[in-house]
């Protein structure tokens, strides 16, 4: 190719004669230096470069042929240090009634793979609570053998397993670093409990709290009244700046009508559980719940002379009825034993419960009953023993509530109870200690005004976990 070209070249660049007149000496040297470089050249590119002919002719074709004076870079590396195969992922996701067995197989694994991963998942994780919406990932490699497992347990805890270099799998929990601070919420009613903590920007979770702990003293849904007013200071966890959740709540205040209940989060040195204490040390517990339930209101009360809604004549009604949706859970108002859980003619589904002292509870027209329970066991007080429902003589949805002492019904609302067990003495100065710093802080918030962003981090931090 060369040749043909330089003689073109040749060619063109003399003028044309009748005849052929014989080069000269000098012109037979120069035409012989430019074949010699011509040679010399494709020599070089088809010979000693790395440069295949295919890629030479691509490149005089596209216009950009290959530099002859400066010598490519040497190739690096070859097969053998190639990244590896990465096999194949698996994103997934929970869906509605799966098992882990289930969502295994559906992945493709077989019988013995699945047993291996469930096995070694066991240990750190209870599998019958895994749920709808909670996501995984399977890491398989080239050869299709499960390498990694990783199941998203909650947003800040993932439970890993991975194959070792012995060839099993073993799991291990991953918990993401969290930042707890302890922040003030305060403010005062003006319709409700629920609104009030809403229209300060925070979840209503937190009346949940407030029914919990001082649900022996007050009933949200008839002693609350407008100017009452509220203080707590509250745990909130962050992750990555970002609000994730409640903690604890240290100290809490209701103040209104029912006078000032205040409760404070200590955990004794001599106990593994802690407690919410007033400020002079006792219990806010008491040995019956003032409701067994939460977010209800009372349809109708204690009554012997009650004229029945559905049977429409005169009938003694022997304790209180709570409104409230079907399916809302149902406490055990005291620790006891069952001693009965099944159908009662016109009272439903019902559940009567034991306690000490000679008192029963009845827990009527339930929905359903709790899985797992049965006569004769001990439940504590607290306990979900049922939902809420219509089953027998009712006319909507309710818990009718009642109390015995030796055999004969008695008014819940007018039971005097009895607190929970207090601080030790020995341990009362400790206490005091724990506390007084709490004490300060809730009385430091101004529940005159509420706003979403007013909220405001206590002086005092979280506690020890």
């Amino acid at each position: 190719m060369g040749k043909r070209k330089s003689k073109t070249r040749a060619r063109r660049g003399k003028p044309a004669l009748r005849a052929p007149v014989e080069p000269t000496g000098r012109g037979t040297l120069y035409l012989g230096l430019v074949l010699a470089a011509l040679v010399g050249i494709n020599l070089y590119v088809f010979v000693f470069s790395d440069k295949s002919i295919p890629e030479v002719k691509r490149a005089s074709v596209e216009g950009d042929a290959p530099a002859t004076d400066v010598p490519a870079p040497p190739e690096t590396g070859n097969d053998a240090d190639e990244a590896p195969d990465p096999g194949r992922i698996v994103d997934g996701a929970v869906e509605s009634g799966d098992s882990l067995g289930q969502i295994l197989r559906r992945e493709g694994l077989t019988p013995p793979e699945a047993d291996e991963l469930i096995r070694a998942l066991q240990p750190v994780m209870d599998l019958r609570k895994i749920r709808a919406g909670q996501t995984y990932r399977l890491h398989f490699d080239k050869d299709g053998v499960l390498r990694a497992f990783e199941f998203d347990v909650t947003r800040v805890l993932e439970v890993r397993a991975e194959r070792g270099a012995d060839g099993t799998l073993a799991a291990k929990k991953i918990e993401a670093a969290t930042e707890t601070r302890v922040i003030e919420v305060g403010g005062t009613i003006e319709h409700s409990l629920y609104n009030a903590i809403k229209d300060n920007g925070e979840d209503t979770s937190l009346v949940a709290f407030y029914v919990d702990v001082f649900a022996y003293d007050i009933n949200f849904f008839i002693d609350t009244q407008k100017g009452d007013s509220y203080r707590m200071l509250v745990e909130k966890v962050y992750l990555d700046g970002e609000f994730l959740k409640y903690g604890r709540v240290l100290a809490a205040e209701y103040h209104g009508n029912v006078g000032t209940h205040r409760a404070f989060w200590w955990e004794s040195p001599e106990t593994e559980r802690g407690r919410y204490y007033r400020e002079d040390g006792r219990s806010v517990e008491k040995t019956f719940l003032k409701t067994p339930l939460k977010f209800a209101r009372v349809s109708s009360k204690f009554n012997p002379r009650r004229m029945h809604p559905v049977l429409h004549r005169v009938k003694g009604h022997w304790g209180t009825d709570y409104a409230a949706p079907t399916g809302t859970p149902v406490w055990a108002a005291a620790s006891g034993k069952i001693a009965y859980r099944g159908r009662r003619g016109g009272a439903g589904n019902c559940v009567i419960l034991e306690h000490d002292n000679g008192y029963q509870t009845i827990y009527m027209h339930l929905s359903k009953f709790a899985r797992g329970q049965k006569v004769g066991q001990r439940v504590q007080q607290k306990t979900v023993i049922g939902y809420v429902g219509a089953t027998g003589l009712a006319t909507g949805p309710h818990l009718h509530f009642g109390v015995k002492l030796n055999g004969r019904y008695v008014d819940a609302q007018k039971l005097k109870m009895q607190p929970g067990p207090p601080v030790p003495k020995r341990l009362m100065k400790q206490f005091q200690l724990d506390t007084q710093e709490l004490v300060a802080e809730l009385q430091r918030i101004d529940v005159s005004e509420v706003a979403p962003d007013r909220q405001r981090e206590a002086s005092v931090g979280p506690l020890p976990n």
